[in-house]
Formats: C-alpha cells, sequence, structure tokens
C-alpha cells in the first residue's frame, strides 16, 4: 500500500494544475479553485458535484452535491435526524414531517420523500432508518410518537409512498404502552434485532420487525430486568428509578448472530447497561455498572472540581469487541466561564470482575459548549474517534487494546477538529465503514453529516499506517490548520469556520513555528498544495497564498512577535516583486537587452546550473541579490554602449525599470497595504532587517540615480530634442528619475529606523542621517529642470524635508520672475499659494527652516520683505539671540530702536569681528537708542555712555594697532 501511495503521490505531483490547487495523498484527487481566477461557469460546475471544502494528510471534507430545500433553509424549526450507510439515505424529521432522501445522489436538488406526520400533541417524533425488506433497496422506516408511544414501520419508503399513507397497506404499528407523564426518549437501530426504544422513567422496550422467519412483522417487549419472574421485575423497577433514567446513549455493539445483537447503553450520570438482544423477542442483560465515581476518580488528580458538572454524553464498543468501548464526557473546567467546555474521551475495559479504565484523554482542540447533545461515532476499523458537537466535528486516534503492555502511552496520538460557522448547525451524523476490494480501498472510514444551512458533507479519515503511534506535535496541528485556512478558507459557500489558532490556548510559540514552517514552504514552493508547471501560475499561487495566510492571522498579529510578522510581510514582498520581474522577462523579446542580461546574471548566480524558470520556482530568497546584480550589469553594459545612443537608452531604462518594478510597484505596494492594517506593525523595524533597504540596495539606487540624471541632461540638451524618439527617451527617463528619488528617500528612511531601533547600531544610523540630509537635496532639486516639479514638492513635502522645499520655492521663483507673461504669472501665483499652505501646514517647523536658508544664503534682505503675514513666525525665530546680528534690522524695520540698540551691542561684544565692524555696530547701536526719543532716561544714558567707553576703547587699540604697524614698518 505505502508504494502505490507514493507511487500516486508523484504523479499527481507532475500534473499541471492551470489555475487550481492540489493536494496530493492517498485518496483521490479534488481540485479547488482559486481565488478570483474561476469563471462563472467553473463556480456553477463546481456547485453541481462534489467539492472538497478542506482537506490533509490525515482527512478531507467533501460537500455531497445532493441537498433537499428542506437542509437549506437556516430557521430554528425542531428537527431530529438519522444517516444509514448502508443504503446511502438521510432522514430528517420535524413535528409534522418526516424527509427521507439519497444522499449520494449525483443530482443536486434530490429527490425527498415526505411523510407528513399526524401529531395534534405538537411532541418532536422520532425516527430512524432501518434495512429494506428482501428483493428491495429501499431503506425501512420507522416512526414512534414519544408522547402517545404509537409506533409505526415502513419496510420501503418509497413502495409506502406509491400506496397511499392513508392506507399504510405494508405499514405495520403498535404502541408502547406508557404510564401517566411517561414518555418515549431515545430510538436506535439495533438491527438485525429491530429497533430498541427507552422512555423517561427509565425503561427499555425491544421491538422487533421481523419474526423468526424474516417476515416483516411488529412485536414489542419490555425489557424488565437481568431476568423472568416477580424478583427480576422488583430488581428492573429499583434499576429505572437509580441508573437507567436520563438516557444519552443506546448504540448497537457486536453482531452475536443470526438475528442478535449486543446492544449498550448509558445515562448522563454514566450508568452503563450492555444487553444481548434478538428479533424474536429475548434479551439478556450482560452488563450493568454506574461508572461515575470511576470515570471522576481517574481524572481527579488533574481536574479535582469536574465531579460537580461531570456528565457521560455517549458511548461506543469498539467494532467486533465486547469488552473493550469508549465513553465521551464533559465537565465545566471554570465555573466563571460556563461556555468553555472539556470534553474527555475514556477507553474502558467492561467487565463485571475486572473493570478498568484504560486511558483518558481531554480534547483540547475544542472546548466551545454544544448546542446539541455530543454525538460518539467510531466507524470500522475504529481507528478514529468522530466526536460530533452542534458547530463542529472532532476527530482522534483511539486505543484499540485493553492490554497495557500494547499501550504505548495513555493518552491519544493525534486529533483534529473540522469547525462549522455560527448560521449553520449538525442536525444528524452517521458512519461509513471501510471498505477494500482486493485490496484496495474503495471508500475510507469516516462519517456522513446533516448540516441545516449547508447540506450533506462527508468526513474521510484517510488510513494512517501507523494507527496513531507517531505523535504529532502541537505545532503539527496548528500547522495543518493553517494551510486548510489558506487554501481552502476562501470559498465563500463552505459552512467551514477555520477560525483562529489561538482560540483553544495553542501556546504562541507552536503557533509561531507552525506559522514560520507554512510561509516557507509556500515561499519556497515546496507544499504539496500547489504543484503546478506553468512558472507564472506557480508564482501567482505563492502571491495568493501568502496574502491568505497574512488575512487569516490578522486578528492574532497583535498576539505575535515582530520578527515572526516582519519574515512573513517580507516573503509576500518577495513573491509578488518576483512575479512581476518574472512577467517583464516573459513579456520581452528573446533578443532584448533584459532577457539576456537576467539571463546571465541568473547564470553567474547559480555557477551555470540554473535557468530564469528554476530560479524564480527555487530562489525567490535571492531576489534581493538579483536585482542589485541585475542594475549592476546593465549599467557596465550601458557605459560600454555609450556611443550607441540607443542601445545605451535601453539598458539605463531597462535597469530603472527593473529596480523600480522590484521596490516600487511590488514590495512598497505590499507594504503599504499589509503593514499596518493587516501585520499590525506600526513601530520601528526593530530586529529584522527590511531587504529593501540593504546597502547593496541603497548602492544601487544611487549608481541608477546619478546615471539617468547624467543621460536626462544630456538628451534635455541635445541639439534633436524635438526628435520623438529622444523626446519619448526622455519623458520615460524623467519619470523613472522621480521614481529613483523616491526609492531612495524611502530606502534611506527604513535603513535609519532600522539601525535606529538597536543600541549596537545608533552610530550607524547617525552617519545615515546625515547622508541622508546631505543627498536629499540632490535627489529633489534635479528634478525641477526636467519639468518634474509638482513631484520634486510632493516628495518634499512627503519625506519633511522642508530646507529643500524653501531652496525650491525660491529657485522656482527667481527663474519665474525672468518673465512676464501670463503663464508665469499664474504659476507664481500657484507658487505663493504653496508657499502659504507650507506656511499654515507646518507651522513654525517649516517657518524656521526657511528663514535659516535665508540667513546661510544670504538673502537677509528677502527674509524681512518676503512674508508679512507670518511676521509673528519671523518674530519668534528672531528671538534666538544667536541671530542678534540679523535681527536688529527688523526692529528697526518695525521701530523698536532700543532692542536694536541693544542687539548690536550684544553683537558688538561676544562677535569675533574686525574693530571697524565693531565701531560701526556700536556707532549704529548709540543712534538707535537717541533715535528711540527716550534719551533722558536714566537707563538709556547708562547705555549710551558704556557705548562711548568701548568706542574710545575701540580707538584707544586701534590707534595702538596702528603704532605698532609703523614701527614694524621702520
Amino acid at each position: 500500500m505505502a508504494q502505490r501511495r507514493s507511487a500516486r503521490l508523484q504523479a499527481r505531483r507532475n500534473r499541471q494544475a492551470s489555475g487550481l490547487l492540489r493536494f496530493p495523498d492517498n485518496s483521490s484527487t479534488a481540485l479547488v479553485t482559486v481565488g478570483q481566477a474561476s469563471t462563472q461557469q467553473e463556480t456553477n460546475r463546481a456547485r453541481e458535484s462534489v467539492m472538497e471544502y478542506t482537506k490533509n494528510a490525515k482527512y478531507c471534507a467533501l460537500k455531497l452535491p445532493a441537498v433537499p430545500n428542506i437542509l437549506k433553509v437556516k430557521n430554528d424549526e425542531s428537527f431530529t435526524g438519522f444517516i444509514d450507510y448502508a443504503t446511502e439515505s438521510a432522514l430528517l424529521v420535524t413535528p409534522t414531517t418526516a424527509y427521507v432522501w439519497k444522499y449520494s445522489s449525483p443530482d443536486r436538488i434530490p429527490t425527498a420523500i415526505s411523510f407528513p406526520i399526524s401529531n395534534a400533541t405538537g411532541a418532536q417524533p422520532l425516527g430512524v432508518l432501518v434495512s429494506p425488506s428482501a428483493g428491495s433497496t429501499e431503506p425501512g422506516l420507522v416512526l414512534v410518537n414519544p408522547t402517545t408511544g404509537h409506533l409505526t414501520y415502513w419496510d420501503a419508503v418509497g413502495g409506502a409512498l406509491a400506496e397511499g399513507l392513508l392506507h399504510r397497506k405494508k405499514g405495520m404499528e403498535t404502541t408502547i404502552q406508557l404510564y401517566q407523564s411517561e414518555t418515549l426518549e431515545y430510538l436506535q437501530n439495533i438491527e438485525p434485532a429491530g429497533v430498541i426504544l427507552a422512555t423517561s422513567t427509565g425503561r427499555f422496550a425491544l421491538v422487533a420487525l421481523h419474526d423468526g422467519s424474516g417476515r416483516p412483522g411488529v412485536a414489542c417487549t419490555a425489557m424488565r430486568g437481568a431476568g423472568t419472574g416477580l424478583w427480576s421485575n422488583i430488581i428492573g423497577f429499583v434499576k429505572m428509578g437509580s441508573t437507567r433514567r436520563d438516557i444519552v446513549a443506546m448504540k448497537p455493539a457486536k453482531l452475536l448472530g443470526r438475528g442478535e445483537r449486543m446492544v449498550v447503553t448509558a445515562n448522563a450520570r454514566g450508568a452503563v447497561t450492555m444487553w444481548h438482544c434478538s428479533r424474536t423477542g429475548d434479551y439478556r442483560l450482560v452488563f450493568e455498572m454506574d461508572l461515575r465515581d470511576h470515570l471522576i476518580a481517574s481524572i481527579a488528580g488533574v481536574y479535582p472540581r469536574a465531579e460537580t458538572t461531570f456528565r457521560v454524553h455517549d458511548i461506543e464498543m469498539l467494532p467486533n469487541d465486547e469488552k473493550t468501548g469508549l465513553v465521551l464526557s464533559s465537565f465545566v473546567y471554570d465555573e466563571e466561564d460556563e461556555e468553555k467546555i472539556y470534553y474527555v474521551l475514556f477507553t474502558a475495559y467492561f467487565d463485571s470482575a475486572d473493570f478498568r479504565i484504560i486511558s483518558a484523554h481531554r480534547i483540547t482542540c475544542y472546548t466551545m459548549r454544544s448546542t446539541k447533545s455530543p454525538r460518539l461515532l467510531l466507524p470500522n476499523p475504529g481507528y478514529t474517534a468522530f466526536v460530533v458537537l452542534s458547530n463542529a466535528v472532532v476527530m482522534l486516534d483511539t486505543v484499540l487494546s485493553s492490554n497495557a503492555d500494547d499501550i504505548q502511552s495513555s493518552s491519544f496520538k493525534w486529533e483534529d477538529v473540522i469547525e462549522l460557522k455560527s448560521d449553520v448547525e449538525v442536525m444528524s451524523a452517521g458512519t461509513e465503514d471501510l471498505t477494500q476490494i482486493n485490496g484496495q480501498v474503495t471508500r475510507h472510514a469516516g462519517i456522513t453529516v446533516a448540516v441545516r444551512g449547508a447540506g450533506v458533507i462527508r468526513i474521510d479519515r484517510f488510513e494512517d499506517e501507523s494507527h496513531g503511534s507517531l505523535v504529532r506535535s502541537t505545532a503539527d496541528v496548528i500547522k495543518s490548520k493553517l494551510e486548510q485556512a489558506v487554501y481552502y478558507g476562501f470559498i465563500d459557500e463552505s459552512p467551514l469556520d477555520f477560525g483562529k489558532v489561538k482560540q483553544v490556548g495553542y501556546d504562541i510559540n507552536d503557533i509561531e513555528i507552525a506559522i514560520r514552517v507554512v510561509s516557507d514552504e509556500i515561499f519556497d514552493g515546496t507544499s504539496l498544495y500547489m504543484q503546478v508547471d506553468d512558472t507564472m501560475t506557480f508564482l501567482t499561487l505563492r502571491c495568493q497564498a501568502l496574502g491568505r495566510l497574512a488575512d487569516h492571522l490578522s486578528l492574532i498579529f497583535s498576539s505575535l512577535s515582530a520578527e515572526i510578522r516582519y519574515q512573513v510581510l517580507y516573503k509576500l514582498e518577495k513573491c509578488e516583486a518576483a512575479k512581476k520581474i518574472y512577467g517583464l522577462w516573459c513579456a520581452s523579446p528573446t533578443s532584448s537587452s533584459r532577457s539576456g542580461i537576467l539571463a546571465e546574471v541568473i547564470s553567474d548566480m547559480t555557477q551555470g546550473s540554473g535557468s530564469v524558470d528554476l530560479f524564480f520556482r527555487n530562489d525567490m530568497s535571492k531576489i534581493g541579490d538579483l536585482v542589485t546584480t541585475f542594475s549592476n550589469k546593465s549599467l557596465v553594459r550601458a557605459r560600454t554602449a555609450s556611443g550607441h545612443r540607443n542601445i545605451m537608452l535601453q539598458l539605463v531604462r531597462e535597469a530603472n525599470e527593473f529596480l523600480l518594478t522590484v521596490l516600487s510597484s511590488s514590495a512598497y505596494v505590499i507594504r503599504s497595504h499589509y503593514k499596518e492594517s493587516v501585520f499590525k506593525l506600526f513601530n520601528a523595524w526593530a530586529v529584522t532587517e527590511p531587504w529593501t533597504s540593504t546597502f547593496d540596495i541603497l548602492n544601487s539606487l544611487s549608481r541608477q540615480f546619478e546615471v539617468t540624471k547624467t543621460v536626462c541632461t544630456s538628451l534635455w540638451e541635445a541639439s534633436d530634442a524635438s526628435d520623438d524618439q529622444v523626446a519619448t527617451n526622455l519623458r520615460d527617463l524623467c519619470d523613472q528619475l522621480v521614481g529613483l528619488a523616491h526609492a531612495l528617500c524611502r530606502a534611506y528612511e527604513e535603513r535609519i529606523s532600522f539601525c535606529d531601533a538597536t543600541e549596537s547600531r545608533r552610530e550607524q544610523a547617525e552617519n545615515l542621517k546625515r547622508a541622508y540630509a546631505e543627498q536629499r537635496p540632490g535627489w529633489l532639486k534635479p528634478l525641477l529642470a526636467f519639468g518634474c516639479g509638482d513631484q520634486a514638492f510632493q516628495l518634499g513635502e512627503q519625506y519633511r524635508d522642508f530646507r529643500t522645499l524653501a531652496e525650491m520655492c525660491r529657485e522656482e521663483k527667481i527663474q519665474l520672475d525672468q518673465y512676464s507673461d501670463e503663464p508665469s504669472r499664474v504659476a507664481k501665483e500657484n507658487l505663493a499659494i504653496r508657499t502659504k499652505y507650507y506656511f499654515d501646514t507646518y507651522g513654525y517647523e517649516f517657518a524656521q527652516t526657511l528663514y535659516q536658508y535665508y540667513i546661510d544664503a544670504g538673502y537677509t534682505s528677502e527674509l524681512f520683505i518676503s512674508f508679512p503675514a507670518y511676521s509673528d513666525y519671523l518674530e519668534r525665530f528672531l528671538g534666538d539671540r544667536k541671530y542678534d546680528r540679523v535681527a536688529w534690522i527688523h526692529d528697526v524695520q518695525t521701530g523698536d530702536f532700543v532692542n536694536a540698540g541693544k542687539k548690536l551691542v550684544n553683537v558688538a561684544e561676544k562677535m569675533e569681528d574686525p574693530l571697524s565692524n565693531k565701531r560701526l555696530q556700536l556707532s549704529i547701536a548709540k543712534l538707535c537708542l537717541i533715535s528711540s526719543g527716550r534719551g533722558g532716561g536714566e537707563k538709556m544714558q547708562d547705555d549710551i555712555r558704556y557705548i562711548n567707553e568701548e568706542l574710545d576703547r575701540i580707538d584707544q587699540l586701534d590707534e595702538e594697532d596702528t603704532g605698532e604697524n609703523e614701527v614694524m614698518e621702520e
């Protein structure tokens, strides 16, 4: 079997998916449409056929096409149901109608036989399907009114409908005798012995549907206790009052012979009985014990408070085993959180003289409360138990031996859960046993589930040769859940809810391990879900899968480390970049420079062993190295082709296109969409280096910018600038120059932010900040010369480069002042509006930078007259004493001669100016004080006296210097 499975696996890996996801394993291959790629026609075909809702190496969930209208309704009407694997038929019973249909039908809307029910009491009827009579393929039907005890049996549902429900020529009836206020609570098919019922008082009734010769016939027998006679009846009555009330499970167990079967029952307390029943009406009690204390004691060491809310839900015996079985129970772990339920599955050896609990396993993958009583199903061969809840199905490995020496661990080795969306609900479920023909599996062991609001779902458990002996780590289970969400979670009509991996309390480290493994397999292209031959399809699938992984995890990203979030983000960015670059390569003619250089670069990087396709399939992690190497080789070629202008232009343009495609059109687009809104990454880059701003990429961007600027300058000044081809090349290169300037600003800020986040890189961050501040004007200001002024200003605004904005505003004004035509007048008005916008938007931060630029550049006179509306900012700026050298002029303009004089005195005292400058400064200061009109004041007289003394001292120093000079000349 292992060899066959390996061969099938390899065959499916080699099969092209053409836009479809495939997951090869030991089951039939199924197709799942990918995202928006599917057409409406494909969607319609999928809805009319079997569809995979989810799949992994352990199991799959399939939507069966047959969905009767009754299952499409999402309402609160009361239902009970039954699934009959033998006839592949399903039954749903409402208070007024019973519906039977073939759930394996290929028809999208199958023929459903409906049986009107006369039900004056309004109680929910009980119903089961039973085996067809001899010569028929249609199942039989048993319906029971729980309050009157009236039981009706049809040996063929189709025949009953054809003959007319009123006559029921082949319908047989009987009435279960009930005490006052007693009702029937449970009905179970235990063929070939018939059906068994349980009442609210703890009585059991065996109803045979065939006589000893196999002919249809209804006969009811009350099961009174351990035998016959008065004493047995008394014992049975006592038992009914203690251990047989509140029955939650009545299950058929081992076949004992012709017309005879074992039946096991359990009540909510934990009392279990086992009976041998025959269709002749004979019965025998073979086991009876209240297991509550035993079950609770086995888990008391771990859950000491379980006893308060402990209850049993269901029981199953292992196939063909009269002694070993499973008991499903639950309890509330935290009294303050009653919605959180712990489900425990016990494996027990049922022997009156030697009862023992083999193992107890708490289900960890699901802890939500079920609105319906949990059911336990165990399809043959019994390797996997299925726990069916109102909104979930849990699967877990079983312990198949009662011999402790054969049990490696007293716990189950594997469990998993399939969850349903909140607006759908499980109505009924039935087992489907493993079937084989000549050693080939024709049907996997599993269950079939009728889901209100969705239809019928079959869950197949694939054969596991280890039978659970291999322990799967928690990270493996989480990985499987993540993969299912990524590859199946996008199916809109699916009733499955892939949830969030943290809701059941998985350890965050296990979650991160699983995320890393899943994202690596997608990024590296090794995931079994996406084995396709076409490279572009392959790259598209990987981008889609990483995007879906991010979206699925968006609600828990804030709990994950920044490192793992950045890893997934970078993989998504690189995938998108690789897809775009590969698209450029595919669009290039075979002889184009881009195609040739890319092939050469990849050959160099792989030592000649890799093609372009192989690189993009297997080496996407090297996309950063590919970009820089391609850029370098292109520029080298461009220099050697400088004598051939068209070739040189093509090489420069393609190198720019390559670099900008990776950064601006791919990585930056993904980052702007995902970084904050999805990955919840709001702060610095922390410990993970941004791949888009390595020093290699920074250098490549700088070189590309300088070369492109030089080429643009040469074209701009070319004598044939009117040539259409030259104009086109210039326009393209100017657009690319803007893109390169933007990429440079962004890359530097990324790198500075990354270095600034770690103490060991702070010095490097400071060096980068200085280099960035020095070089940025050289990236923005040249754009003005090539008619890209608006883009230059936008970049200056985006990166808050107020100094460059101030410089560009003045330079633009100087250029416009040379012209007096109407366009220049409008442009000057727009420039004034732009400057006003900067003042109003950025406030003093911009004003301070602009004023500093005017002082540094020597435009002092313009400083005091250019922006009169913002004089408050100017006064605030000039209030700093270090600007007194020019601030006194503003004071003179505003008539504040006193402050002007004081500032000049301060300048003369502190500045290391020549004596002539000091004499002039003090003289003007004296003039200002005298002109202030406050000459009679005592303080003013002191200031003037001080100035006169300083002027005398300067004269004296000047005379001394003159004398020294004369002596030296002599």
